[in-house]
């Protein structure tokens, strides 16, 4: 069961991850319109995002590689 947890939580993290680089993508996009307030906003909450969605990617990432080789270890006694 910790090797299913430990292989979904990879998936997800790497959904993290994609979900990041299209965030990034959309916020250079975004940068080529006019100069607006509304652009400035756009760009400060996408930024959060981004670094919201690689901090969280990393702690799935971490999290499911630890349940992964515990699970091995486990596996081999």
């Amino acid at each position: 069961m910790r090797k299913i947890a430990g292989v979904v939580l990879l998936a997800l993290s790497v959904c993290c991850v994609v979900l990041a680089l299209l965030t990034a993508v959309n916020l250079g996009f975004i940068m080529t319109r006019p100069d607006s307030i509304s652009v400035a906003n756009v760009f400060v909450g996408q930024f959060v995002v981004i670094v919201g969605a690689l901090v969280l990617g990393r702690w799935l990432y971490r999290t499911g590689r630890s349940r992964l080789t515990s699970a091995g270890a486990t596996g081999n006694q």
